[in-house]
């Protein structure tokens, strides 16, 4: 239990076909397969991320390998909607404003 887990990773991978996905599983979770568009979401671990990218990388059947940014997204919304409130009162403000100034010309 003393044993703390280390952080995900996500990798798009790019295939030429979705024919090999399966050989995909050695290397980490296969989250997310699209047929159409041909790419694989795979997770790995962090500190494993850029050995395992440049491996999977050399496969025939991978075209290129991308990090994802989603797990590095901030996942807590605190003080979002302060900040939205404050940005449309700033631009009420900048509209009656220049609603004024345009009236002053005319």
């Amino acid at each position: 239990m003393s044993e703390q887990k280390n952080g995900r990773a996500g990798l798009i991978v790019w295939l030429y076909t979705t024919k090999y996905v399966n050989k995909l599983k050695r290397y980490g979770l296969v989250h997310y397969v699209s047929k159409n568009i041909n790419y694989a979401v795979l997770y790995v671990n962090k500190d494993e991320r850029e050995d395992l990218s440049r491996t999977i990388s050399k496969q025939h059947f991978v075209r290129k390998v991308e990090n994802a940014y989603q797990c590095e997204l901030p996942k807590t919304f605190d003080g979002v909607l302060d900040k939205v409130t404050e940005m449309a009162k700033k631009k009420t403000e900048l509209e009656k404003s220049e609603l004024e100034t345009s009236r002053r010309v005319i």
